[in-house]
C-alpha cells in the first residue's frame, strides 16, 4: 500500500507574535517516523481506527525517547474524541511531559478562529488584543491529531521538507514544534482554538482532504470561559490505548479480519476445470462459486451474486467484477471502473508475472498478480481465501510472514476519501514464467487506486455490473 496523501502532508504554515519561543531544545534533525505509520493507516482522509493510532502513538513514543521524554498518555476515549479535544489532549501532553505549564482548555471564540483558517486551507485570523504571545498553525493532508503531532514536534527540521530549512539553524526548522512547546506569558490563562475541514485541503496533491488549524495564546484580564479543559481530557487509566510497533497483524486496513488459515477449496473444484489455459464452462465457475461462498460464510459473508453474462466477459473484467463484489459485500466502496491507464499499468505485471508497478500521480494503490487461474473467479479464491501459510502464495513462506494474507489485505485496503477509487485488470495467457510448474500458463493482475485525475471514459463501470441480471 502506498499512501501519498499522508506521506506528503506539509505545514501550511506558522506565525507568532513577538516573544515567546520554545525552552526545550530542539532535535538536530528530523526523526524518521520508526515504525511506518502510515503504512497503518487510510490513504487518505481522517482515520481514528485503532490500528493506525496506536502506531503513530509507537512512533512518537520512539522519537520522545530519544530526547528522554517518556511514552505519551492518552485519554482512553481518545479515537471517539472530537479533533479540538484530539488536539487539547496531544498539546498538553507534550507540554506536561516535558514540565511546561498545560494549555487550560479550548476556547470557543479562539475554535471559531481557527475553523476559519481550516475551511481555506490556511493560517486563522489573528485574536483580539487580549490575546498574547499568539502562535498559529495550519496543517492539510493528515490522517489524525497524532499524525499532526508527530509531524510538527518530531518531524519538522532538517530531512522534513519543510520549507526554509535546509540544514540546522535555518529560520524555516522547528515552527511547528515551537507552536506546540513555546514558553507562553503567564499573566493569563493559556487558551487553544483547534477545529478541522474534512474536505478543505487545496493543495493539489491531496485536494479534498483534510485541513485544520490551531491558535493558542494567552488570554489577559477576566480568564475566558472553556469549553473543555485540560482536566477532563487527561489520561486515564481505564483502557488507554497502547502504542503497536506494528499495524495489528491479520487484518486490513479497513478492519477485517484475515481467515485464521488459507481455506482448502471445498468442493476442490480444480476437478471440474481445466488444468491448464481458461476455463468458462458452467460447471467450472458453478464448482468454484461454491467454494467462494463456503469460504465466506465462517466469516458471516453472504455468498456471491454474478451477474448473469460473467462467462461471456472478458478476464479483465471478471477481476473487476469479483473485486467489487468482495468489497461491496463487506460494506466496503466500490471501484467504480476499470480504466485504459490502470488497464495498460496491471499489463506490466501480467506481461511479466509480477505484481503492477505503483502507477504514478495517484493518491494511493495497490496491486495484485495470479499464475495459473483459470478465470478471474479463480484468481479471486486465491487471493482472498487461500493466501496464507501453506497456500500459492509466493510471499507467504511456511512459517508465516507479513507477505501472508497481502492480496487479500490490498483488495479490502482503505483507499481513503479523497479522489476516484478507480482500477485496472489485464490478462497474458502464457505469460506466467514461475518455475513451480505453470511456466507459460496464464497470467492475471489488477491495479487498485485512488486518483484524483478520473478518467473521462471507462472500459467497464460498477454501475453496468449492477445492472446485469444476476446468474441463476
Amino acid at each position: 500500500m502506498v499512501a501519498l496523501a499522508a506521506l506528503a502532508a506539509l505545514a501550511t504554515g506558522c506565525v507568532t507574535s513577538a516573544g515567546p519561543v520554545s525552552p526545550t531544545a530542539d532535535p538536530a534533525a528530523s526523526v524518521t517516523a520508526s515504525p511506518a505509520y502510515l503504512d497503518g493507516c487510510a490513504m487518505s482522509g481522517i482515520d481514528n481506527t485503532p490500528g493506525c493510532l496506536q502506531v503513530a502513538l509507537e512512533a512518537i513514543d520512539r522519537a520522545r525517547a530519544k530526547e528522554g521524554v517518556g511514552p505519551m498518555h492518552l485519554p482512553a476515549d481518545f479515537e471517539s474524541m472530537p479533533f479540538d479535544r484530539q488536539m487539547l489532549a496531544v498539546v498538553d501532553a507534550e507540554r506536561t511531559d516535558r514540565h511546561l505549564p498545560p494549555v487550560a482548555g479550548l476556547s470557543a471564540p479562539l475554535d471559531v478562529l481557527a475553523q476559519r483558517g481550516a475551511a481555506v486551507d490556511d493560517l486563522p485570523p489573528n485574536p483580539p488584543d487580549d490575546v498574547t504571545g499568539v502562535r498559529t498553525d495550519a496543517e492539510a493532508g493528515f490522517s489524525n491529531a497524532l499524525d499532526v503531532d508527530y509531524g510538527w514536534v518530531y518531524d519538522d527540521g532538517p530531512g522534513s521538507g519543510t520549507p526554509g530549512c535546509d540544514q540546522a539553524g535555518d529560520a524555516g526548522c522547528w515552527e511547528d514544534r515551537h507552536v506546540v512547546l513555546s514558553a507562553y506569558p503567564t499573566d493569563g490563562t493559556l487558551a487553544m482554538g483547534a477545529a478541522d475541514d474534512p474536505t478543505g485541503d487545496t493543495q493539489s496533491d491531496d485536494r479534498g482532504g483534510p485541513s485544520m488549524a490551531v491558535v493558542i495564546g494567552t488570554v489577559t484580564g477576566t480568564p475566558p470561559p472553556l469549553s473543555v479543559t485540560w482536566g477532563e481530557v487527561q489520561p486515564t487509566a481505564a483502557g488507554p490505548l497502547r502504542p503497536l510497533a506494528s499495524p495489528p497483524p491479520g487484518i486490513s486496513a479497513t478492519g477485517i479480519p484475515d481467515p485464521p488459515h488459507t481455506v482448502p477449496a471445498d468442493p476442490d473444484y480444480t476437478a471440474d476445470c481445466a488444468s491448464s489455459g481458461t476455463d468458462q464452462s458452467a460447471g467450472c465457475l458453478a464448482a468454484i462459486l461454491q467454494a467462494v461462498d463456503n469460504a465466506r460464510a465462517p466469516e458471516g459473508v453472504r455468498p456471491m451474486v454474478l451477474p448473469a453474462d460473467f462467462p461471456q466477459l472478458s478476464i479483465p473484467v471478471q477481476l473487476f467484477v469479483v473485486v467489487d463484489l468482495e468489497r461491496v459485500d463487506r460494506g466496503l466502496p466500490p471501484f467504480v471502473g476499470l480504466s485504459t491507464a490502470m488497464d495498460a499499468n496491471a499489463a506490466k505485471g501480467a506481461a511479466t508475472a509480477d505484481d503492477p508497478p505503483d502507477p504514478a500521480n495517484v493518491v494511493g494503490d495497490d496491486e495484485e498478480w495470479a499464475g495459473g487461474s483459470v478465470n478471474g473467479l479463480d484468481a479471486d479464491y486465491g487471493w482472498m481465501y487461500d493466501d496464507g501459510r501453506g497456500s500459492g502464495n509466493l510471499d507467504c513462506p511456511r512459517a508465516g510472514g507479513a507477505g501472508c494474507w497481502g492480496h487479500r489485505e490490498g483488495i479490502l485496503d482503505n483507499f481513503g476519501t479523497v479522489g476516484t477509487m478507480v482500477m485496472g485488470a489485464a490478462f497474458d495467457p502464457t505469460g506466467d514464467n514461475e518455475a513451480s510448474g505453470w511456466a507459460g500458463g496464464t497470467s492475471m493482475a489488477v491495479t487498485m487506486v485512488a486518483t484524483l485525475s478520473p478518467p473521462r471514459s471507462y472500459v467497464a463501470t460498477w454501475p453496468q455490473v449492477l445492472n446485469a441480471p444476476p446468474a441463476g
